[in-house]
């Protein structure tokens, strides 16, 4: 089979797609199936670095575009099979339209739309012209969770009664770059619902089930946020911000499992907090506690394995039955991390985040934002 020949929009010499997403396309577990033949990046310089470095690793030449336009050039250059859209969130759909109109196959990094109303744009327009989207929340790549699947399935915790989860982050908080300033606008999309809740959201529903009910709340702890300038320090820049610091879910939640009938839910993102030092000392990164009634399983990550811990989809996590931790079978696809291991499922027809799973997903957070600004709650369908 010829590989998949990818145009990637946000791929430059750093920045997330650089870190997580394009490094195992070039491991030889998929190297085979995909090819870089182009990228996009905000600036003709950034650009051409990128093809530059990029070009190198891949063996063969790298076409470069950039700004909007290049959006429209890279799909439809004929030497692009499939669009790749990792850019900050209120761009996504700009990005990824010309590629949907070209009829090309898109990845596109979650939240896919900064809002409910514009990921089912994208969803209706790729099934319109019959395309194939791979949506980045990839947790449901992680052995850890496949294990949580299997516990719960096998029975091994009986009927389960409720579901809760406690996450640290040090993001959503008193500061923010000149980078992440979008963070903190809500009319952005991304925030600390949408994005540890959102990728949690994904987890859930591969697990368990997804939310009938729900109800929410949030805070606003620190409504005005320095800007950090290069060198990490505070400069005399402020903003105003219109996202929460910290949310709440609860509710129930359903699954078609014979021991996941109704469970009731609660979950807490904690936003602004340390993980470094003094400071960070005994915080719960990440907590995820499933109770049955003849037994317990729990999702854990603590700060030692990396701040990214508080996100579900970055890396494995340790999962205990009864407090004894649980051995998760790792295989030679397990090098790819959760992100490679996305890309390998999608290229051979397997198990990937499609887009109507992003569509279910952000029904729900559509509902939990309104439930914080009505104080209500939302029953779905």
């Amino acid at each position: 089979m010829a590989p998949i020949r990818l145009g990637f929009i946000g791929l430059s010499s750093t920045g997330w797609a650089s870190i997580s997403l394009a490094p195992p396309l070039f491991n030889p577990l998929l190297a085979s199936l995909y090819s870089i033949t182009a990228l996009c990046t905000s600036s003709e310089a950034s650009a051409e670095a990128a093809a530059v470095k990029y070009s190198k690793l891949a063996g063969h030449a790298i076409k470069a575009y950039h700004g909007d336009q290049g959006f429209v050039d890279i799909a439809n250059d004929p030497n692009v099979d499939m669009v790749a859209v990792s850019i900050k969130m209120p761009h996504h759909v700009k990005a990824v339209w010309p590629a949907i109109e070209a009829g090309k196959d898109i990845f596109i990094e979650w939240t896919v739309g900064s809002s409910f109303e514009e990921t089912l744009k994208i969803a209706e327009a790729a099934k319109k012209k019959g395309i194939k989207v791979l949506v980045g929340a990839q947790a449901t790549q992680g052995a850890f969770l496949k294990k949580v699947k299997e516990l719960v399935e096998s029975g091994k915790i009986g009927r389960i009664l409720s579901t809760s989860l406690i996450t640290t982050s040090a993001y959503f908080g008193s500061s923010t770059t000149e980078g992440g300033a979008y963070l903190i606008d809500i009319n952005n999309g991304a925030n600390a619902l949408t994005i540890p809740v959102g990728h949690f959201l994904v987890a859930l529903s591969y697990a368990i089930g997804d939310f009938t009910e729900i109800s929410a709340s949030g805070i606003i702890q620190h409504p005005t946020v320095r800007v950090l300038g290069a060198d990490g320090k505070p400069t005399d820049k402020t903003l105003q911000k219109t996202a929460h610091d910290q949310v709440s879910l609860s509710g129930i939640v359903r699954g078609q499992d014979k021991n996941t009938g109704a469970v009731f839910a609660t979950f807490q993102v904690r936003g602004g907090f340390s993980l470094d030092g003094e400071r960070g000392r005994g915080r719960t990164v990440f907590k995820w506690t499933i109770d049955g009634e003849d037994g317990t399983i729990e999702v854990q990550d603590t700060k030692e394995e990396g701040a990214g811990g508080a996100f579900i989809q970055m890396g494995e996590k340790r999962v205990l039955l009864n407090g004894e931790e649980v051995k998760l079978e790792l295989g030679e696809e397990d090098q790819l991390g959760n992100a490679g291991k996305a890309w390998l499922e999608f290229a051979r027809g397997g198990r990937y985040v499609n887009i109507d799973d992003a569509v279910r997903v952000h029904r729900v957070l559509d509902a939990a934002q309104k439930s914080i600004v009505e104080g209500k709650k939302f029953v779905l369908e």
